[in-house]
């Protein structure tokens, strides 16, 4: 069977008529029919019903036609493959607080393994903003989502579901010797009466890349005063490790990278409201995904550099 008999049942198919088929693919309608009767007696069973207001698709015919959609589909993959790569550029995104996580050893090696190629590495308060379907200047964007509509907003934008590199929530960092440190969870008017630090980001970017609401109802409920800002998420860490009143937020298991959780200074306290859980998503193109062995090499990698992270550090309990 060749690929011009699928091309021709499929056109067939979506427009139903085999005089508006014939139209679109430029054929005259003897060889489409002949085409379609060919393919049928290969097949050994009939495709479409044939009725004086135009086709309709058998019960075996619609299977067909579906699996016919991801044969040309495939087929099209196919031929870029074997096209020159003009790929010049990507981008990828990742919220502020992880600008140290996953992506900067693996964007290292493809710099260095891919030098003709631009690879950005943009740390945001909104990598979702930046999400994109384009296969010609593909974007991949680490994001966090809490809600199904979330899920489906981000699908959505996409134009396919997301990747979920890791499940879970929100924790309150606090060092060895906070009060809080020995607590097995904190509420979150427990944590009115300490320091919140943040980076200093304006006011309408904070609640960006935690789960909605949560970081809402922490800065509403925790006074002025014991909000203290610092100019990058670089000076949020060793600030708690040195002050014995003051916390952060951080991703739980992801917070394991932290050298000072590893050895016991930093203590991970689980935050008593459901609205601090979350999933870490990858956003990216599916097109450029199946353009561009590149992009669906990079993908592949942030997944594996997830599965290896969580493997190498299990969900024990801080």
């Amino acid at each position: 069977m060749k690929i011009q008999s699928l091309q021709y049942f499929v056109t067939l198919a979506e427009t139903g008529s085999i005089t508006r088929a014939a139209h679109q693919l430029y054929v005259a309608q003897p060889s489409l029919t002949k085409s379609l009767k060919l393919m049928e007696e290969e097949l050994g069973f009939t495709l479409v019903e044939r009725s004086a207001s135009g086709v309709r698709l058998t019960e075996k015919g619609s299977r067909v036609f579906a699996e016919a959609r991801q044969i040309l589909e495939f087929y099209d993959g196919w031929k870029e493959m074997g096209r020159k790569d003009d790929l010049r550029q990507i981008e990828l995104y990742t919220y502020i607080s992880f600008p140290d996580f996953l992506l900067p050893d693996i964007v290292l090696r493809y710099r260095k393994k891919y030098p003709e190629l631009s690879i950005g590495f943009n740390v945001s308060e909104k990598p979702e903003a930046f999400i994109s379907r384009s296969a010609n200047k593909p974007v991949l964007s680490l994001v966090m989502c809490h809600q199904n509509e979330q899920l489906a907003r981000l699908t959505q934008i996409q134009g396919n579901p997301p990747v979920l590199l890791m499940s879970g929530e929100y924790r309150c960092l606090v060092n060895a010797r906070h009060a809080l440190a020995s607590h097995s969870s904190v509420t979150m008017d427990e944590l009115k009466n300490f320091y919140l630090i943040l980076p200093d980001m304006k006011e309408e970017e904070r609640a960006s890349e935690m789960p909605e609401g949560f970081l809402d109802g922490l800065l509403c409920q925790s006074p002025e005063q014991k909000k203290v800002g610092v100019e990058t998420v670089a000076n949020v860490i060793p600030l708690v490790e040195k002050d014995d009143e003051s916390y952060a937020l951080s991703f739980w298991p992801a917070a394991k990278r932290y050298k000072g959780v590893q050895e016991g200074r930093l203590v991970c306290v689980p935050i008593a409201d459901e609205c601090a859980r979350g999933q870490f998503m990858l956003c990216y193109s599916r097109q450029a995904y199946d353009r561009y062995p590149v992009v669906r090499q990079l993908v592949e990698d942030i997944r594996a550099a997830a599965r290896t992270f969580l493997r190498q550090n299990p969900a024990a309990e801080p």
